[in-house]
C-alpha cells in the first residue's frame, strides 16, 4: 500500500497540474484598456471626431492605409498604390479581405465609404480635411482610383488618419442608429458588447487578413473616473493606463506588478487664438503671450517633467518641423515692454474656452500670464460639446491637447489655424496660402522646404501658444507587451498579455 501510495501521489498530482495548465492555456488574453472616463456617443466611423473615440473604432474598423508606429503609411486594406498624374492615385485592394458579418469587402465598399464620409448629411465632423477628394472611380472589384481637386501631397496622410471602411450591405440592412450601437467592419477586432457607461468589449477577429493576429482573444474599453483609475490598475481591474498623471508615475514604477512605459509622441497643447481683432490682433501681444509662458515650469508642473519645450505646433520628428526654430524663452520683462509697444501697458482681459482634458495647463499658463497683465477667464468644454461651442464662438481663444494624428506638421496647423478649419477663430491669407501650396506639392522634398517655410512662419507671427510636447506615460501591469504609436493612435492587434510573468 505504502509503495502503491507513492506511486499514485505523482501520477495524481500530474493529472492535477496538467489540468490547471490546460485551463491556464485556455484562459481569455483579456487587455482591458482605461484611456476615457465615459464611453464614447458613436461607434460610427463616419460621426466622430475624437482621438479617444477613434481609437476605439480602429481596432473594428480599417482603411485603406494606417500608420505604423513610428508615424510611417503601411498597406492595410490597399496593398500597393501607385500615383497616375498629380491628381490621380490608383489603389490595389486586398483579395479576399470579408467584414466581421461576411460580406466582402471590395472596391464598391472603398467608394461607399468614402462617399459616405464626404457626405455632408453624414455629419463627419472632420470633412473639411477631405474636400480635397472629388471623385472615387471602380476600376474592378479590387481596384479604385481617387481623384483630387487639386494636387495633394498629403493624401496618404489623410486617408491613414481618418478614412475607415464601412459594410455598405450590413449598414443598409440595419440602418445607422443600429450601425452606431453594433459597428461591423474588418479590422483585428469585431464588437462583442457593451456595458451601458462602464466598459465596450471587442473580441478577436479569428479571420483576420493578417496571419497570426491578434494576439490576445479580448479587447476590453473600461471606462473609469479619474481618482478611480489609478487604483483600478493596482487592483487588476485594468492593465493598461493611457495617460497616468505625472503626480503618480513614482507609485507605479515602485510597485513590482506595474510599470510605466513613456514615449514620445506627437502631442502637444494647440491654442487657436482670434488674432484678426482685439489685443490677439497684434503680432507684439501673441508674441508677449509666448515670452510670458514659463514652458520649463508648465512642464514641471503639468507633466512632471515628462514632456520638452517646443517652438511652434510642431515637433521634433514630425515630417514639415523645422528643427532650427527655438522655443520662446520666459521673458516677463520682455513681455511686457511688448504689451506696453503695443499700447496694452497695463494687460487685458481675454475670455478662453478650454477643453476639460487640457484645464490643468491652461490654469498654470493663465497663472503666468496674470504676472504680466493678461487675465484668463476660463470656460471649459467636453469633447463631445467642441462642434457647438465652436459653431458661434464667443471666446477670444480656445485651448485642448490635440495628437497629430495625421503624422505631419500640417494637421495642427490647419486645425486650430487655417481659416477653412471648423476649428479656427481667425484668417490670415498668408498662412492659408501658404498651407496650400504646401499641400499641393507632389514632391517631397519640396513639400518638406516649404512646410520648414510654413512653420518658421507660425513661430514668427506667434499664431499660437506655444508649449511642450508631451510624452506618453502608460501604467501597464506585469506581463503586458504593447508599443506606443507616435501619433498618439494606437493599434492592438500586436499587444500580448503573458499570464505566467
Amino acid at each position: 500500500m505504502k509503495i502503491g501510495r507513492c506511486v499514485l501521489l505523482p501520477a495524481a498530482l500530474g493529472l492535477v497540474l496538467s489540468r490547471q495548465d490546460a485551463a491556464a492555456a485556455h484562459r481569455p488574453k483579456r487587455l482591458i484598456v482605461c484611456n476615457d472616463v465615459a464611453p464614447p456617443p458613436t461607434l460610427d466611423a463616419h460621426k466622430e471626431f475624437s482621438q479617444k473615440n477613434h481609437i476605439i473604432n480602429q481596432q473594428i474598423f480599417e482603411g485603406l492605409v494606417r500608420f505604423d508606429p513610428e508615424g510611417r503609411v503601411e498597406p492595410a486594406l490597399a496593398v500597393s498604390w501607385e500615383r497616375l498624374s498629380p491628381l490621380k492615385v490608383r489603389f490595389q485592394l486586398r483579395k479576399g479581405v470579408r467584414f466581421h458579418n461576411g460580406e466582402p469587402f471590395d472596391a464598391q465598399a472603398a467608394r461607399f465609404s468614402i462617399s459616405r464620409l464626404l457626405d455632408p448629411k453624414t455629419g463627419f465632423p472632420g470633412r473639411g480635411l477631405f474636400d480635397s477628394i472629388g471623385k472615387v472611380s471602380v476600376i474592378d472589384t479590387q481596384t479604385i482610383d481617387i481623384e483630387t481637386t487639386r494636387p495633394d501631397g498629403l493624401l496618404l496622410n489623410r486617408l491613414a488618419w481618418g478614412l475607415l471602411i464601412v459594410p455598405p450591405r450590413y449598414l443598409g440592412e440595419v440602418g445607422e442608429e443600429r450601425f452606431a450601437r453594433e459597428p461591423v467592419g474588418t479590422g483585428a477586432f469585431r464588437f462583442g458588447s457593451r456595458d451601458l457607461s462602464r466598459r465596450i468589449v471587442l473580441d478577436a477577429n479569428r479571420e483576420y487578413w493578417m496571419s497570426g493576429y491578434p494576439k490576445i482573444d479580448q479587447l476590453v474599453f473600461a471606462f473609469i473616473e479619474k481618482p478611480r483609475q489609478i487604483e483600478a490598475l493596482f487592483n487588476g481591474e485594468i492593465n493598461l493606463l493611457f495617460d497616468v498623471p505625472g503626480t503618480q508615475t513614482q507609485a507605479v514604477q515602485a510597485r513590482r506588478d506595474t510599470k510605466v512605459l513613456k514615449a514620445k509622441i506627437f502631442y502637444t497643447l494647440a491654442p487657436s487664438l482670434r488674432f484678426n481683432r482685439g489685443p490677439l490682433g497684434s503680432r507684439d501681444v501673441r508674441r508677449a503671450l509666448n515670452y510670458g509662458v514659463d514652458k520649463d515650469s508648465l512642464i514641471r508642473y503639468d507633466l512632471l517633467g515628462n514632456g520638452i519645450p517646443i517652438a511652434t505646433l510642431s515637433m521634433p520628428g514630425e515630417p514639415g518641423h523645422d528643427p532650427e526654430l527655438k522655443p520662446y524663452p520666459y521673458d516677463p520683462q520682455k513681455a511686457k515692454a511688448l504689451l506696453k509697444r503695443a499700447g496694452y501697458p497695463h494687460g487685458f482681459e481675454l475670455s478662453a474656452m478650454v477643453n476639460e482634458n487640457a484645464l490643468r495647463p491652461a490654469k498654470i499658463i493663465a497663472a503666468n500670464l496674470q504676472d504680466i497683465g493678461v487675465r484668463f477667464h476660463i470656460s471649459t468644454m467636453t469633447e463631445s460639446q467642441l462642434g457647438a461651442y465652436f459653431s458661434n464662438p464667443i471666446f477670444d481663444l480656445a485651448v485642448g491637447d490635440v495628437p497629430d494624428t495625421m503624422a505631419h506638421s500640417y494637421f495642427l496647423q490647419a486645425l486650430v489655424i487655417y481659416s477653412k478649419s471648423p476649428f479656427s477663430l481667425a484668417k490670415d491669407e498668408k498662412f492659408d496660402g501658404m498651407l496650400e501650396q504646401m499641400t499641393a506639392t507632389i514632391d517631397e522634398s519640396e513639400r518638406d522646404r516649404l512646410a520648414r517655410a510654413l512653420d518658421r512662419y507660425v513661430h514668427d507671427e506667434a499664431l499660437s501658444i506655444f508649449t511642450y510636447q508631451r510624452l506618453q506615460t502608460c501604467g501597464v501591469r506585469r506581463g503586458v507587451d504593447f508599443h506606443s504609436y507616435v501619433t498618439g493612435m494606437p493599434y492592438f492587434y500586436a499587444a500580448e498579455v503573458h499570464e505566467d510573468r
